[in-house]
């Protein structure tokens, strides 16, 4: 059977606000098949990001916002028209010289036995309270990896990078310490999604996008620790940069040097913007990729919704507890579970309206056979379908020509996100595996999501 699969997004309305080895021997190849494709699909790359391209990230600094939060940026307004996206990296910069500057110092400042026993974690058992420092450092480690491809992308295109402030973060105990990882991950998530539309290289919008999700994994962990809700909801709300450089000020306590002559320039030159490349005509229409997003989101749907009605609350607390072990977060499994299958259901919902206002017909549910028999099964294949939801919008991104669908898109992409390093975790499994989360084509993303379509 072929399947006709197109690309991916999400709409303009609705714009967010905030193993096999158990299975029968009969059952084992074909499900052995399908986990495989997925585990391949959910594989978050490392290096990709800014190795491709030589250009790099979000939209950052240059018109408006805290001259403290902006340090230099191109070298003239001439050659800031030649390679706009410089003054984009350098606000990235700024924010991820600012987040890789909160956990080097506070892990420095606190020891693991005192992060371990943050009043924070009270209602939480061993697992997450063992996890909790050597996460955070990961986080570190994700964040200067960040701050070294964008300085080194800027330095190639020809730009100055900003250079570290020196910050006030206000935190005085383990618990404040958490409360403000947490606000800045998820402002971070709001950072990347106000920048990229702006974006004209399609190379930096790629790298951008996939820090994007890497800074929404972050933001899942911190709120979970935080007794947050991973993914408050189905859609994550962009900011503007005048928005995130006001938070971020708040934390600068002296930029490195004296940049007014340059933000200047920079927001002279920023008056006559450049057309982003991905509104070049390259034969895929956003009804394509729009519709390439509704066949996953459907498919994403009936899983949750026909998995939670097979197994009960307590068959799947029972699954997390054998490889998790951590009340706190088995108790919440059900409800978020239910909370993820609304946020699919959402997504197809938005994703199909928008599809009929712009002339086209909506993909439709198709018959699916996920292959999971146990609640520990679903679980696992939860986490790759996430996985793979997150590579196949990195993917389809810069293909969305209209800027409405595209923010649509990257609000729904971080959400996905947030997801699947939940999944991550309940499957015990680091939440955030690389510094930069790894693209998939359509055609990669299609061969998998094929692997359960039965009936199209």
């Amino acid at each position: 059977m072929e399947i006709n699969y197109r690309i991916m997004t999400a709409n303009t309305k609705n714009e967010p606000n905030d193993d096999t080895d158990d299975q029968p021997p009969q059952h084992r190849s074909q499900t052995a098949t399908r986990r495989a494709m997925l585990t391949g699909a959910a594989a978050i790359g490392s290096t990709a990001l800014l190795g491709n391209a030589s250009g790099g990230l979000a939209h950052l600094a240059g018109s408006g916002g805290s001259q403290q939060a902006q340090s230099g940026t191109n070298k003239s307004a001439a050659q800031d028209k030649k390679t706009p996206d410089i003054t984009v990296l350098n606000y990235a910069l700024t924010l991820e010289h600012l987040e890789y500057a909160f956990y080097r110092d506070g892990l420095k400042e606190f020891s693991d036995d005192e992060l371990k026993e943050a009043k924070a974690l009270d209602g939480f058992g061993e697992t997450v309270r063992r996890e909790v420092p050597e996460y955070l450092a990961e986080i570190r480690d994700n964040e200067k990896a960040h701050v070294d491809a964008i300085t080194k992308t800027v330095k190639d295109l020809g730009g100055e990078p900003v250079s570290e402030a020196e910050y006030t973060f206000g935190y005085e105990s383990p618990s404040k310490f958490l409360a403000t990882g947490k606000a800045l991950e998820n402002t971070g998530v709001a950072a990347y999604a106000g920048a990229a539309p702006d974006i004209v290289s399609n190379a930096v919008l790629e790298a951008a996008l996939s820090i994007h999700t890497v800074e929404a994994r972050h933001a899942s962990f911190l709120n979970l620790v935080n007794t947050s809700s991973p993914f408050p909801n189905a859609f994550d709300k962009a900011k503007s940069m005048d928005e995130v450089l006001e938070i971020a000020g708040q934390f600068i306590a002296a930029s490195g040097e004296d940049n007014s002559t340059k933000d200047k320039k920079n927001g002279e030159s920023n008056k006559k913007k450049q057309t982003p490349e991905r509104k070049t005509d390259d034969g895929t229409s956003d009804l394509d990729v729009l519709n390439y997003a509704l066949t996953l989101e459907h498919l994403e749907y009936a899983f949750y919704r026909d998995g939670l009605k097979e197994f009960s609350d307590d068959e799947l607390e029972n699954a997390v507890f054998c490889r998790f072990g951590d009340k706190e977060v088995i108790s919440t499994v059900p409800s978020r579970l239910g909370a993820i299958r609304d946020h699919e259901k959402a997504h197809v919902d938005t994703i199909t309206e928008t599809v009929k206002k712009l002339g086209g017909k909506p993909v439709s549910e198709a018959k699916y056979d996920f292959g999971y028999e146990t609640p520990a099964e679903f679980l696992g294949v939860a986490q790759a379908l996430e996985n793979t939801g997150v590579a196949a919008y990195l993917g389809a991104g810069p293909a969305v020509s209209n800027d409405k669908v595209f923010k649509a898109a990257a609000s729904i992409q971080s959400v996905e996100a947030r997801h699947a390093g939940f999944l991550n975790e309940l499957n015990s499994e680091l939440p955030f595996p690389k510094g930069f989360d790894e693209a998939k084509s359509m055609k990669e993303v299609t061969e998998i999501a094929g692997q359960f379509i039965v009936e199209q």
